[in-house]
């Protein structure tokens, strides 16, 4: 059997996946959900748009260099809430919202978080049982049309979550890139070189 190629994707394409951090990047998250929620499944504006985004993390994944695909991440106490994830028409069928699914997990992990929990259109089930999601009770409930489960998967703790007891400056990295030298971490040749000025009393006349 032949497998045919979307458009613009080469036979052996390259996924970038990131934390969006530029607002050109999440402007391109923004604009994968209104081609595939709204252009596709006819989502009103209002109801994709929620409210939620700006206390959000955003995921963008790029083939070859062209935003494919975006994924909503919120944090709750005990779970990271998977959402909005997409990927553009073209780059269907390549498998790699299982790329997306897979560093967004890791991301979580390496937060702290030890599960997954997310809203799943019914359609999609078979595909996400195979990846250890399992139903968190017999509820069915809908929303924008469509009807959904509520689904959560485990996730295997790692030794180098961030804690407490994590390294100060760590802590200050870009969190998808917790194992690279941060700005700040360049910062601390100069040595605490800006103390405050003493504080000027206020004089009341």
């Amino acid at each position: 059997m032949t497998v045919q190629q979307p458009v613009g994707v080469s036979n052996h394409p390259v996924v970038t996946i990131k934390l969006a951090s530029t607002s050109d990047e999440l402007m391109q998250c923004y604009m994968l959900r209104a081609a595939v929620f709204m252009g596709e499944q006819a989502c009103p504006y209002g109801e994709e748009f929620d409210g939620n985004d700006y206390t959000a993390s955003h995921v963008i994944m790029y083939v070859d260099g062209e935003p494919a695909g975006s994924m909503r991440l919120r944090w709750f106490q005990s779970f990271c809430k998977f959402e909005r994830c997409v990927v553009l028409r073209p780059f269907r069928g390549l498998g790699i919202h299982h790329e997306i699914n897979a560093w967004c997990k890791d991301f979580a992990r390496r937060k702290g978080y030890t599960k997954i929990y997310l809203h799943l259109q019914r359609r999609h089930m078979p595909m996400m049982e195979k990846e250890g999601f399992r139903r968190v009770d017999d509820r069915v409930f809908n929303f924008s049309d469509h009807e959904y489960y509520a689904v959560y998967c485990e996730l295997e703790p790692v030794a180098d979550a961030v804690r407490l007891e994590t390294e100060p400056m760590v802590m200050n990295r870009p969190e998808d890139r917790l194992d690279h030298l941060g700005v700040l971490e360049k910062s601390a040749a100069r040595g605490a070189s800006n103390p405050h000025a003493p504080r000027v009393e206020r004089r009341v006349n």
